[in-house]
C-alpha cells in the first residue's frame, strides 16, 4: 500500500507529491505525463473537429466588429448633426430653398438640372461603350441626352459648356455606330444580344426594320470583304463560320424577334426605363423634378413598318449570293498562295468539310453549285502544281555549260577506292551503277536532277491516291442523305476529282517528256557532245518506262530515230577517227605480205595482216574508253555503217568516175590503183597484175577485206553501207580468182573471225 499511487486531485500543492517514496513520485510524474497526452490529444481533436465553427465565428466576429464601427460612425453623425444649430440651419436652408424656387431662379437651376443630367448621360454613355456594354443601354442614353440638349439649348440662358457637349454627342453617336458595327459581327453572339444590337441602331438612327435589316447584312458582308484581304486558311474557315451564322441570325431575328424587341421599346417612357432609373449616376430621383414634362413622359419613336417573310427571303438569297462569291475569292487567293500540294488537300478537306456542314445546318439551298465552284478552285490550283512538279528544269544544266571531256571511270578502279559502308552496300551499289551507266561528272548532276523530278511526280501521285481513299461521311460525321444529291457530291470529291486531277497529272508528265526529248533532239545537231546526250536520252528513257509502268504516263513521244542515228554516227566517228587515221597510214606503208604462212596447194591468206589487226584492237580500246555503256545494237550498227563506208577507201582508195562511194568501174569491173612506192598499185580490170608481189598484196588486202567483213556486216545494213562488199568485188575481179579460191578465203576469213571474236567483244556484239 505504501507503494499505491496517489490520486493527483486529492494533492492540494505539488510539495505533498514529494511526500510519498521515490518510486511513488515517478509513477506519478508517469501518470500525470500520460494524462497530459492524453489530453492534449483529445483537445487537438477537438479543435479540429470545429475548427470550420470557430472560423466562421472569428468571421461573424470581425463582421460584427465592423458592423458596430459603422453604427457607431452613423451614430456619431447623427448625434453632431442633431444638435439645435444644426437643425436651425437646415430649417433656414429650406425656407431660403422654398423662397428660390417660388422665385425668378426657377428656370436657371432648371436649366442647371437638365445640364446635370446631360453630363452625366454622355459620360455614362462613353464609359459603357469603352467597356464593351449594351448598345442599347447607350442609344437610350443618347436619346435622353439629345431630348435635353434640346431643352437647355431652347432656354433664355443656356450654358457655355452646351456646345461642347453638342460635340461630345455628335461624337459619340458616331463611336455608337462603329460600335454597333463591331458588334453585329462579333462571333458566337446570342440572338438577344444581337436584337437589343439592331434595336439600339433602329433607334439611334430612326431606321425601319427593312433598312436595319440591310445595314445587318451590309456589316457582315463587309466583315467578310475585310477577312478576305488577307487570305489564308484560317481566314476563308472564319468566313465560312460568318456565313453560316448570318443565314441562321437572320432567320432567327426577322421578322419576328426584331419586331418583338422593338415594341418593348415603345412601352415604357424613356425616364420610366428601368436600366436608366436605376442608373445612380444619373440621379434622376434627384433632378427628375426639374425635367421638363415632355421629357421626362416622352416614349422612345420607332418605324413598326411591317417586315414580311418573303422580303428577308429575298434579301438574305441576294446577301448569300455575294457571299458565296467572296468566300470563293478568299479561297482561290488563298490556294494561290500555297505551293505545297499537301497543304491544298488539307485546305480543301477543311473548306468543302465545313461548306457541306454549313449546307446541311443552314438549308443553303445552292450548296450544290458552290460546292461544284469550291471544287474547281482546288482542282485548278493542284492541276498546276501538277504541272509545277511535271516540270523537270536543270536536268541539261551540265549539256549546256559545255561539260569537260573526262570520261567516266573504269568498273575496276572501285577495288581501289574507299567506300564508307555505313549504309551497308547502297553506296557500293550505286557507284557500280553510275559505272555501269556512264554516270561520270557530267551527267549525275542531270541524274540528280531526274530523280528529284521523278521522287515529285511520286510523292503528287500518292496525295492523288489519299484524295481517293477520303472517307468524306466519316470525316464529317453528317448524313449525306440529309442532303438531296449527298451520293453525288461523295462520288465527285472521292472519285471525279482525283480522276480529272490524275488524267492531268499524266498529261503534264507526258508534255515534260515531249520537251525533254524535243531539246535532245534540238541539240542532236548542234556540237554538243553525243555521248553525252546519248547517256541523257538514256536516263530519260528510263524514267518514261517508270512513269508509263507507274503511273500509266501516255508516252506515245519518245526519242526520234533519227535523232538518235546521228548521236550513233557522231560517236562512230569519235570513237573511229583516230584508229582509221592509224590504219590509213600502215595500209600505204605496208610492205609484202608473210606468203610464207599462206596456206593450200595454190598459197592463200589464213590470217589477216597485223595492220588489219590492230585496227580491230584500237578500235575495240576506243570503244571501251568511251564506255561500254554507249554500245546497243544500233549504235554498233551506225559504227559497222561508217566503217563499211570509210574501209573501203582506206583499202582502195580510188574516187569513182560518178563522185559515188566505192572503187570506180571500168568496161564493167573495178579499177584498182596502187602505187608501189607508197605501198599501192594499179590494176586495171582489162590485164593481170603487174607482178606477183602485187597478186600477193591483193590477196592480202582482199582478205582483210573478207575479215573486216565478217565484222562490220549486219541484217540492219542498207545496201548503200556494203562498201567492203563492193571492194571486194572489185579484187575478185582484178585477180580472176575462181570460185574454189574465193571459197577458200572466204571460209578462212570467217574461221579466223571464230578464233578471235571474242576479243573484239563490243565489236562482235550482233555480227554475222
Amino acid at each position: 500500500m505504501a507503494n499505491q499511487v496517489p490520486d493527483p486531485r486529492l494533492l492540494n500543492s505539488w510539495e505533498d507529491a514529494f511526500q510519498y517514496p521515490l518510486p511513488v513520485v515517478r509513477k506519478l510524474e508517469q501518470q500525470l505525463r500520460k494524462n497530459i497526452d492524453d489530453n492534449r490529444q483529445k483537445l487537438r481533436s477537438l479543435v479540429g473537429a470545429s475548427y470550420r465553427d470557430l472560423l466562421g465565428t472569428a468571421e461573424k466576429i470581425i463582421e460584427m466588429d465592423a458592423q458596430m464601427q459603422a453604427v457607431e460612425g452613423h451614430l456619431g453623425d447623427i448625434g453632431r448633426k442633431c444638435n439645435a444649430r444644426a437643425v436651425e440651419r437646415a430649417s433656414d436652408n429650406y425656407a431660403r430653398m422654398s423662397k428660390t424656387l417660388s422665385g425668378t431662379d426657377s428656370e436657371r437651376l432648371q436649366t442647371m438640372a437638365q445640364t446635370k443630367v446631360l453630363r452625366s448621360a454622355l459620360s455614362v454613355a462613353a464609359r459603357t461603350i469603352k467597356a464593351g456594354g449594351d448598345a442599347l443601354l447607350v442609344s437610350k442614353l443618347l436619346v435622353l441626352a439629345r431630348l435635353l440638349h434640346k431643352g437647355v439649348s431652347e432656354s433664355a440662358d443656356p450654358p457655355p459648356i452646351l456646345d461642347d457637349l453638342r460635340r461630345k454627342l455628335a461624337l459619340l453617336r458616331r463611336k455608337l455606330l462603329s460600335y454597333i458595327e463591331r458588334a453585329l459581327v462579333k462571333p458566337d453572339t446570342e440572338r438577344s444580344s444581337l436584337a437589343h444590337t439592331l434595336c439600339a441602331y433602329s433607334l439611334v438612327s430612326s431606321s425601319a426594320p427593312k433598312d436595319v435589316l440591310r445595314h445587318f447584312l451590309q456589316a457582315r458582308f463587309q466583315q467578310l470583304e475585310a477577312s478576305s484581304e488577307t487570305p489564308s486558311e484560317a481566314s476563308v474557315t472564319a468566313m465560312l463560320d460568318l456565313y453560316k451564322q448570318t443565314l441562321l441570325d437572320t432567320r432567327a431575328l426577322f421578322p419576328r424577334l426584331f419586331a418583338e424587341a422593338l415594341s418593348h421599346l415603345s412601352n415604357v417612357s424613356l425616364l420610366q426605363d428601368k436600366q436608366l432609373v436605376t442608373m445612380f449616376e444619373l440621379n434622376i430621383d434627384v433632378y427628375g423634378i426639374w425635367i421638363p414634362e415632355d421629357v421626362r413622359s416622352f416614349t422612345p419613336w420607332v418605324r413598326h413598318e411591317q417586315l414580311t417573310t418573303a422580303e428577308v427571303a429575298n434579301g438574305l438569297a441576294s446577301w448569300a449570293k455575294q457571299a458565296r462569291a467572296a468566300v470563293l475569292t478568299a479561297a482561290k487567293d488563298c490556294v494561290r498562295r500555297e505551293d505545297d500540294a499537301h497543304a491544298v488537300l488539307d485546305i480543301r478537306k477543311k473548306v468543302l468539310s465545313q461548306y457541306l456542314t454549313l449546307s446541311t445546318n443552314s438549308r443553303d439551298g445552292n450548296h450544290s453549285e458552290a460546292i461544284g465552284n469550291l471544287r474547281d478552285i482546288f482542282l485548278e490550283r493542284l492541276e498546276e502544281l501538277a504541272a509545277d512538279r511535271a516540270r523537270c528544269v536543270g536536268y541539261n544544266v551540265i549539256v549546256t555549260d559545255q561539260p569537260s571531256q573526262q570520261q567516266p571511270s573504269h568498273m575496276w578502279e572501285l577495288a581501289l577506292s574507299d567506300i564508307g559502308l555505313n549504309g551497308g552496300a547502297v553506296h557500293f551499289r550505286q557507284e557500280v551503277v553510275d559505272r555501269r551507266h556512264g554516270r561520270g561528272v557530267q551527267i549525275r548532276a542531270s541524274v540528280d536532277k531526274l530523280d528529284t523530278w521523278m521522287s515529285g511526280l511520286d510523292a503528287f501521285w500518292r496525295l492523288t491516291q489519299q484524295m481517293r481513299s477520303t472517307k468524306w461521311d466519316d470525316v464529317l460525321d453528317l448524313d449525306f442523305d440529309g442532303l438531296s444529291d449527298g451520293t453525288s457530291i461523295q462520288d465527285d470529291l472521292s472519285k471525279l476529282d482525283t480522276h480529272r486531277l490524275q488524267d492531268w497529272f499524266r498529261e503534264a508528265a507526258s508534255r515534260a517528256l515531249h520537251e525533254m526529248y524535243s531539246w535532245v533532239e534540238q541539240k542532236a545537231a548542234s556540237d554538243v557532245q553525243a555521248a553525252v546526250l546519248i547517256r541523257l536520252l538514256r536516263e530519260i528513257d528510263q524514267r518514261r518506262l517508270i512513269l508509263t509502268d507507274r503511273f500509266g504516263v501516255s508516252t506515245l513521244e519518245t526519242s526520234s530515230p533519227e535523232a538518235v542515228g546521228k548521236l550513233h554516227r557522231r560517236i562512230a566517228e569519235t570513237v573511229s577517227e583516230t584508229a582509221l587515221q592509224q590504219y590509213t597510214t600502215s595500209v600505204r606503208k605496208r610492205l609484202a605480205p608473210a606468203v610464207a604462212l599462206w596456206d593450200g596447194s595454190t598459197p592463200l591468206p589464213v590470217q589477216p595482216s597485223p595492220a588489219t589487226f590492230k585496227l580491230l584492237a584500237s578500235l575495240h580500246k576506243s570503244m571501251s574508253a568511251a564506255g561500254d555503256d554507249f554500245w546497243s545494237p544500233a549504235a554498233v550498227n551506225a559504227l559497222r555503217s561508217l566503217l563499211n563506208e570509210k574501209l573501203a577507201y582506206v583499202l582502195y582508195p580510188s574516187p569513182s568516175a560518178d563522185g559515188g562511194q566505192g572503187p570506180p568501174l571500168t568496161n564493167g569491173h573495178a579499177a584498182a590503183t596502187e602505187d608501189s612506192a607508197n605501198g599501192t598499185s594499179e590494176v586495171a580490170s582489162d590485164e593481170q597484175p603487174a607482178d606477183e608481189s602485187t597478186r600477193h598484196k591483193l590477196l592480202q588486202t582482199l582478205f582483210d577485206a573478207m575479215y573486216l567483213q565478217c565484222i562490220t556486216s549486219s541484217k540492219e545494213l542498207s545496201p548503200r553501207d556494203q562498201g567492203l562488199q563492193t571492194l571486194v568485188g572489185s579484187i575478185k575481179g582484178q585477180l580472176e580468182l575462181d570460185d574454189a579460191s574465193s571459197g577458200r578465203l572466204r571460209k578462212s576469213a570467217n574461221e579466223y573471225w571464230k578464233r578471235t571474236y571474242l576479243l573484239f567483244g563490243l565489236l562482235a556484239t550482233g555480227s554475222n
